[in-house]
């Protein structure tokens, strides 16, 4: 089989048991003696990857929304996941999982450029063929952050990367036109026996088994749209006459259910809002916008106590994709990640 780098050794050591057949590693061979490692330099694009890791480093932290790549909780040296869609029926993630092994990109691999900085190099290749679900408790730290656009490239690799005609060549990395752009993406598959990107994948499958993430079919598994979409909740708020008029009615009902003065907000003005109803008595109000998408299933009564609670005003929506924009006076205010007790269902859509 071809060799790439990282070894199918090293890829194995990230799996909590030993794989199942050694078979796996045949492309291993070490000839020739063991270098002294003490006296060779730090290559430059090891430095590179160092400084790519502390640039990303703050956003360790962030809460939990769509775009995002997020280690794997219990086993953050296999591997991380890029996040898609909230399921709100599984109560999950829907996403891809996350290599730093851009070597074993195949068709459907989408490898993170420079665009995508800041972003850890633990995250540099999305396997758009091995979609996944994971539940909140699953996610560690957050690696990187990906716009709409690339997740849109993802979404497209795995519908449609095993259409790519090219010769096999593995470790070869290509430009392929996507809608919208362009994504660097791997060749497609070898011969099995003699293109180490199958050992690869049996590993990583594998390793998936053990930590008991599922893997997720579109058939299977319902998700929310990047595509514009019916507002949340439209159907609860209002009964509309028409489907041309659901978005429009949907903002009005929103908008009256705590009505105030006029406001601005970052020189922008709205006017009304609902949710913790404290504002000034002059009507002038500052603070920090975040743009949410509700669960489809969640209740107006659902959402309006929640926005009371965490002292947030709905400004403006939704836009074309269904997302609303909220109002903190907090600025340090971090909202909850979504799943139970709140209906959020993505943060930074």
């Amino acid at each position: 089989m071809t060799a790439l780098t990282p070894s199918l050794a090293i890829v194995a050591a990230r799996l909590e048991t030993a794989p199942a057949s050694t078979e796996l590693l045949a492309d291993d061979v070490v000839q020739g003696d063991t270098p002294d490692w003490r006296s060779i330099a730090v290559p430059p694009h090891l430095l590179q990857r160092f400084v790519r890791r502390s640039d990303a480093a703050p956003l360790a932290n962030r809460p939990i929304g769509g775009g995002q790549i997020h280690l794997l909780a219990r086993r953050p040296g296999f591997g991380a996941v890029l996040l898609d869609a909230w399921n709100p029926v599984l109560g999950q993630w829907r996403g891809w999982l996350v290599t730093p092994d851009v070597a074993y990109a195949d068709a459907c691999g989408l490898v993170v450029e420079e665009r995508d900085a800041p972003a850890d190099p633990r995250a540099s290749l999305v396997l758009c063929d091995l979609p996944v679900t994971v539940a909140v408790a699953d996610l560690g730290a957050c690696l990187g952050v990906f716009s709409q656009d690339r997740l849109q490239a993802a979404r497209w690799l795995e519908l449609h990367g095993r259409d790519n005609a090219a010769t096999a060549a593995p470790g070869v990395v290509a430009r392929v036109e996507v809608p919208g752009g362009y994504a660097l993406t791997g060749t497609p598959l070898g011969m099995a026996g003699k293109d180490s990107r199958h050992a690869y994948r049996e590993l990583l499958r594998q390793g998936l088994q053990q930590l008991q993430i599922a893997p997720a079919t579109p058939a299977a598994i319902p998700v929310l749209p990047a595509a514009p979409v019916k507002a949340a909740n439209a159907s609860r708020w209002l009964k509309i006459a028409t489907a041309v008029a659901a978005s429009v009615m949907v903002a009005q009902s929103v908008w009256i259910f705590l009505p105030r003065p006029a406001a601005i907000v970052d020189n922008g003005e709205y006017r009304g809002g609902s949710g913790s109803g404290s504002g000034s008595g002059s009507g002038i109000e500052t603070g920090v916008r975040i743009r949410v998408l509700f669960r489809a299933d969640a209740t107006e009564a659902e959402i309006r106590t929640w926005l009371q609670r965490e002292q947030l005003d709905i400004v403006s929506g939704p836009d074309t994709l269904g997302a609303f924009t909220l109002l903190t006076r907090d600025r340090q205010k971090v909202l909850p990640p979504p799943g139970p007790g709140n209906p959020l269902a993505v943060i930074n859509p």
